[in-house]
């Protein structure tokens, strides 16, 4: 990614796919996906002095190629790695006619944190559980 002198927009996120990944295709044939990230940090204190963990929630969006990937793999619950910048949108509502904005990190890199499903790892696990005749 290029940053622009003087500044850093570089946003790193390890968390949980909260909800199935949503994908929007628009007439020019440009596709985004759209998923919130589960992460976890600690709180106040509860009144007995511990630390309460509280947990913050980003909506990520991933662009064309990179998206499709993320609809295909990902899914509720998912671990997932985002690399992207801190992007901010903002509309005037339609009703009270204030302006409102809502941030939200565009991704350049998602890793998938979970192990893919082996069928040959499943195979074995289906096998093991048959109870094996024990010779004495």
């Amino acid at each position: 990614m290029r940053q622009v002198r003087g500044t850093v927009n570089t946003v790193e996120l390890i968390g949980w796919l909260g909800d199935e990944p949503e994908q929007r295709v628009f007439s020019s044939g440009a596709r985004v996906s759209r998923f919130n990230v589960a992460t976890k940090h600690f709180g106040a204190r509860s009144e007995n002095g511990e630390r309460e963990i509280e947990t913050d929630w980003t909506l990520v969006e991933a662009w064309d190629k990179l998206g499709d990937q993320c609809v295909r793999y990902l899914h509720k619950g998912s671990r997932v790695r985002i690399v992207g910048s801190l992007r901010t949108q903002s509309w005037e509502d339609k009703e009270t006619g204030l302006r409102r904005y809502k941030a939200f990190v565009r991704a350049n890199e998602v890793m998938f944190l979970d192990s893919r499903p082996d069928t040959n790892d499943q195979e074995a696990l289906e096998a093991s559980e048959e109870p094996e005749d024990a010779p004495f």
